[in-house]
Order: structure tokens, then C-alpha cells, then sequence
């Protein structure tokens, strides 16, 4: 797949974190469009879309570890400040707990679902320790 944005792309490598693509002014934090929330059998899931390249999740941490699905489209993956690649849909993320992890879309409509394994947690939605 060809990114529409490849010349850019060492922006984005070049990057300690995304708290620097936000100060340059290249990209924004959004408020993501949830698609659908569902659970089945313990299983919490969360599907949203990131509607415009350049759109950046919020990074937040769980108390528990889990798998982000990239559905459709291009993402750069951050933890802890630390660059986990790029990745272009289907992937699978994994997430540690206690991991402040975002994404940066590459490209148009990404669509991203959490899939948090609750049973024996007592929770009824995965916890979130911190936010930005």
C-alpha cells in the first residue's frame, strides 16, 4: 500500500513522541468517532474511526493489558514515548498494561477496535488509568 503521505513519513519516524507532532503543528489530538461498543462473554470491544490523516488518539493507559484491531487503513503505534512502527490494516497491536500508548493516523478513515478481555476483573468497562 502506498501511503499518501510517504514523503512525510520520516516526520513521523523522526519524532521522539506524538506530544512533538502536536507542538509542530502538523498534527492534532481528535476526539474520535465511536463506531459501536458491544461485550460478549467478558469480551469489552470498541470500535472508532479516525476520519483525517494526521488525526492523533489520545494516549491513555488500562490496568490491564489488551489488543488494539487496526481495521482499516494506516497508523503509526506509540508506547511510553517509544515508536512501535508503522502498520497498515489488518493488524493487530498488542497493548501491556500500564503502556500510555496513541496512534497516529496515516491515513483517512482508520478504523481501530479495543478488545479487552474483562472476565476475573471485576470491571464492566476496561479501566483507564491516565489520560492526556
Amino acid at each position: 500500500m502506498t501511503l499518501p503521505i510517504a514523503i512525510e513519513l520520516n516526520t513521523y519516524l523522526n519524532m521522539k513522541n506524538v506530544e512533538e507532532l502536536i507542538k509542530a503543528g502538523t498534527h492534532k489530538r481528535v476526539n474520535h468517532d465511536y463506531v459501536e461498543f458491544a461485550e460478549v462473554d467478558d469480551i469489552w470491544m470498541r470500535a472508532y474511526t479516525l476520519k483525517k490523516a494526521k488525526s492523533i488518539a489520545s494516549q491513555h493507559v488500562h490496568t490491564h493489558d489488551h489488543i488494539t484491531l487496526l481495521a482499516n487503513g494506516t497508523v503509526h503505534f506509540w508506547q511510553d514515548e517509544e515508536d512501535k512502527g508503522v502498520y497498515t490494516a489488518p493488524a493487530m497491536l498488542h497493548v501491556p498494561a500500564g503502556k500510555n500508548h496513541s496512534f497516529v493516523a496515516l491515513t483517512d478513515n482508520v478504523v481501530l477496535c479495543c478488545l479487552h478481555n474483562l472476565r476475573g476483573t471485576g470491571l464492566e468497562s476496561p479501566e483507564i488509568m491516565k489520560r492526556d
